[in-house]
């Protein structure tokens, strides 16, 4: 192979593992990333019910565009400054995206808290390759620690138990 086109290649490849070089997703990082940013976010705590046969598989190959939006509902409760003490259910989109070949996913009937930006309905979750909008089976743990930081307390991204 000609050194020029080794360089291609090469740069090709580190472009695709860029793409998987997500950090491990944090609930309190994610927080507070999410608290900082112009858009206005939902804090949600509960299931979504949705066909799983609509989910694309894990792996894509030759992924070019964004799967299809699935319809789900979610039942659970929204976070407030007391907890998640805020009944909500709605009708909302689940939106898988991709990067390259590899896609994000969710799960039906699955206890989780969601980052949801708070726009017109209906809501739309993202499931990223990398995560961090979707925390599947929270520790108590991780619930309390989101409720201090939505109360203005230490809301300190670390190892939950």
């Amino acid at each position: 192979m000609k050194p020029h086109l080794l360089a291609a290649a090469l740069a090709i490849v580190g472009g695709q593992a860029h793409a998987l070089s997500c950090m491990r997703p944090d609930p309190i990082m994610t927080f507070q990333q999410l608290a900082d940013a112009p858009e206005t976010y939902f804090v949600l705590y509960g299931q979504l019910a949705f066909n799983a046969a609509d989910l694309p598989p894990a792996v894509m190959e030759k992924q070019m565009q964004t799967p299809a939006p699935i319809r789900a509902r979610f039942v659970g409760h929204g976070l407030s400054q007391d907890g998640f003490t805020i009944d909500y259910v709605t009708d909302l989109i689940l939106q898988i995206g991709c990067a390259g070949p590899w896609c994000g996913t969710a799960q039906s009937g699955v206890d989780a808290v969601y980052f949801v930006e708070a726009t017109d309905p209906p809501l739309t979750i993202q499931a990223g390759p990398c995560g961090g909008r979707i925390f599947e089976e929270p520790t108590q743990a991780v619930l309390d620690a989101l409720t201090r930081c939505m109360q203005g307390g230490d809301c300190s991204a670390q190892p939950l138990q």
